[in-house]
């Protein structure tokens, strides 16, 4: 008899985003041959939109429910999620492979926008459930504090959307708010429930690991407040921009910095005195280039506090698509995969560490090419080539995710 919904085990679960982050992959790959070949009955526009809304909706997304979920439960990689839970993440993850099918074949179709409405209340219910859950669990104040806010941040960042239906709707065309509305739900995406839930996640999993907590209650709170005003970086080419909050914001990114570094630091200390002997190879390897990649993230948007870096960036597509790649694929993405294999969520097979590092050299590759497309921006050159090669980084990160995925299916 096949299992119901209701006993699907959590590291069910994570096998299932695992295949849904080879199918983002799929997409991308897609689009870059878009760029060598001619495929008349694929739009690009299309794909890339279903790529965006599958990769935040049915991996990342459905990856930090999970890992969130266990973290507030106590649910071990081989018991069962709760009833409630199920049926959110089966939501989620159906909703999301509605939104992939018709943004490939209509685009911003009305079928699409209502799917992304019935993907954002998913995720307002699941935010619901887990919130009242933290109320009982027996965490640090640190750790709810950073759990919390990353579930506030997710429900902020709905409202860019909200917002740029509404111009669209009054039919205010204006370019730049409809840019500050998608760039809103970006950065509280990205920078509130994205990065503030794997840092949650880490912490949990350090104070497990060792008994230590890394972060004060106050700490938290720090870095959580430094996320409302960096979102103004995104915006700096407004027209007759407040001086007194330019100052906050350059305040403010300096602060992230530091935070930033402290925290590493203690990271790092706490992984090397009390952790590393159970700290899986693999994920030793990905969280370090994950550490790398967070530091120059926070490199470049503190230049992009200068007025003309930012106007310029923010207004050059190759560069806005290498910084998202940055975050979303290294800093975000590879961390859950470090996290979902020092879990025992995801099985290491001899040889499996090939997967692992043609993952890292295809996602560098692919970051490297887009930064030098986004470096054309500023000095007059040009590379030829550089498609091929990003095809290729495609083609190396889709065999690695197929290698590291079908692994999970071999008993």
């Amino acid at each position: 008899m096949k299992k119901s919904i209701r006993y699907l085990r959590a590291k069910t679960w994570i096998v299932v985003t695992m295949f849904n982050l080879l199918v983002v992959g799929i997409f991308g790959f897609v689009m870059r041959l878009k760029f060598l070949f001619p495929i008349p009955w694929l739009d690009q526009k299309n794909i890339m939109h279903a790529h965006s809304h599958f990769a935040f909706s049915a991996w990342v997304s459905q990856a930090m429910m999970i890992f969130l979920i266990m973290a507030v439960t106590g649910v071990k990689a081989n018991q069962v999620l709760s009833r409630k839970y199920q049926y959110i993440l089966s939501a989620n993850w159906t909703v999301a492979i509605g939104m992939l099918i018709s943004f490939s074949i209509t685009g911003y179709s009305m079928l699409s926008i209502v799917l992304s409405f019935l993907s954002i209340l998913v995720s307002y219910l699941f935010c619901f459930h887990l919130s009242n859950d933290l109320k009982s669990a027996q965490l640090p104040v640190a750790i709810v504090l950073l759990t919390r806010a990353a579930l506030i941040f997710n429900v902020a960042s709905s409202f860019g959307t909200y917002f740029l239906a509404y111009l669209k709707a009054s039919h205010q065309l204006d370019p730049l708010k409809q840019l500050g509305s998608v760039y809103f739900y970006l950065h509280f995406q990205y920078n509130g429930w994205f990065f503030f839930g794997c840092l949650a996640l880490l912490i949990h999993w350090l104070h497990k690991q060792t008994g230590n907590m890394l972060i004060s209650r106050r700490f938290a709170l720090f870095y959580v407040l430094t996320v409302v005003p960096t979102y103004f970086l995104s915006v700096l080419w407004w027209k007759n921009f407040p001086t007194w909050l330019y100052i906050i914001l350059v305040l403010t990114v300096g602060l992230q910095l530091v935070l930033w570094t402290k925290l590493a630091y203690r990271t790092v200390q706490l992984i090397r005195n009390k952790v590393s002997l159970t700290l899986i190879q693999d994920t030793y390897k990905i969280w370090l280039c994950v550490l790398f990649a967070m530091f120059l993230k926070l490199i470049l948007q503190g230049l992009s506090v200068i007025p003309a870096l930012s106007q310029h960036a923010y207004g050059f597509r190759p560069i806005v698509i290498a910084y998202l790649h940055l975050v979303l694929l290294v800093v975000i993405s590879l961390f859950l995969i470090g996290y979902a294999f020092q879990l025992g969520l995801l099985k290491i097979e001899k040889g499996f560490h090939y997967g692992t590092y043609g993952l890292l050299f295809g996602i560098f590759l692919n970051e490297f090419v887009l930064m030098l497309q986004g470096l054309g921006g500023f000095i007059p050159y040009s590379i030829a080539g550089t498609h091929t090669v990003l095809a290729i980084a495609a083609a190396m990160i889709i065999v690695s995710l197929y290698k590291i995925s079908q692994a999970q299916l071999r008993e």
